[in-house]
């Protein structure tokens, strides 16, 4: 399934610390989540490619990553 951040424009987005933006849908089947009060990041890499949600259906899976603010 190839889900884009443009179809969920009017919707809310999660922000965390240092400005990394998502939006909070399953990247696997587009079903909002319940995002995680914290994510990790590495100040090497970035973002670590850990889950940052949970889905209903999916279980521990990641959010729509739309950028740095």
């Amino acid at each position: 399934m190839n889900i884009s951040s443009y179809a969920y424009e009017n919707t809310r987005r999660i922000v965390y610390g240092e400005g990394a933006t998502f939006v909070p849908v399953c990247a696997k089947c587009g079903r909002y989540v319940k995002a995680d009060a914290t994510i990790r990041v590495s100040e090497a890499t970035g973002l670590l490619g850990e889950p940052n949600c949970t889905c209903k259906r999916c279980g521990r899976s990641h959010m729509l990553l739309e950028g740095f603010i």
